[in-house]
């Protein structure tokens, strides 16, 4: 009698299985694998950020956030492999967000008008942003995480490429002085933008942003128009 043998289950089909079972599990009911996954990524993130800017990366565990997207403890690790690379991906789910919807919504032409409304926006309203916090605690705690400072590093090389872009742009148009370095004065805008974000959320009784803001585009402005 012929032996039978039992095929063995691929270790990547194995996490789709799972993948597929807990979105199910979670409301996803008649959409396919890949809006399953989307759909469970987009949970996910919105889990970590909630969590991170709660209690910080260290209090942070994947397992924590599959429960708290309504997945199992171990769908984290599936898609996003470690906690540091996790913690990367919700900063670039932050800042990219941000990004996209700028560029979706703003009238503004390229070059310096741009560069002001996005400096404004990033300000503006942050308060109500629970992603702000996680990103900034993401950023101080890469300071002293190796692990996670190196995955952090792609989120502020395009964020800084965004900036400059718009400084370059300025000065093809005449907007921006001929002489300014795009690259060094994005990377100064942005690491300025982040320390008035970490300066307000540790004094918020003494400082008004909005002054902070409209302060800051105003000195942007004469520091950089052509």
């Amino acid at each position: 009698m012929p032996r039978t043998t039992k095929k063995k289950t691929d270790p990547a089909e194995r996490v789709a299985v799972d993948t597929d079972a807990n979105a199910e599990g979670a409301g996803g009911q008649g959409l396919t694998r890949a809006e399953r996954r989307a759909e469970a990524e987009r949970r996910l993130l919105a889990a970590a950020v909630t969590l991170v800017a709660d209690r910080g990366t260290e209090g942070t565990t994947l397992a924590d956030v599959g429960e708290a997207a309504g997945y199992s403890r171990g769908l984290p690790g599936h898609y996003f492999g470690t906690k540091s690379d996790l913690i990367a991906a919700v900063a670039s789910h932050i800042s990219d967000g941000f990004a996209n919807r700028l560029a979706q919504t703003s009238t503004r032409a390229p070059g310096l008008e741009s560069l002001l409304h996005s400096v404004g926006s990033y300000l503006d309203g942050i308060s109500q942003r629970e992603g702000a916090r996680a990103l900034l605690i993401a950023l101080a705690e890469a300071l002293t995480e190796p692990l996670l400072n190196e995955t952090m590093k792609p989120v502020t090389v395009r964020s800084i490429g965004r900036l400059r872009t718009m400084i370059e742009q300025g000065k093809a148009r005449g907007e921006i002085r001929a002489d300014v370095d795009a690259e060094a004065q994005a990377a100064l805008i942005l690491g300025t933008l982040r320390a008035t974000v970490a300066q307000w959320w540790t004094d918020q009784d003494r400082i008004d942003l909005a002054t902070l803001r409209d302060t800051y585009v105003a000195s942007l402005q004469r520091s950089l128009a052509a």
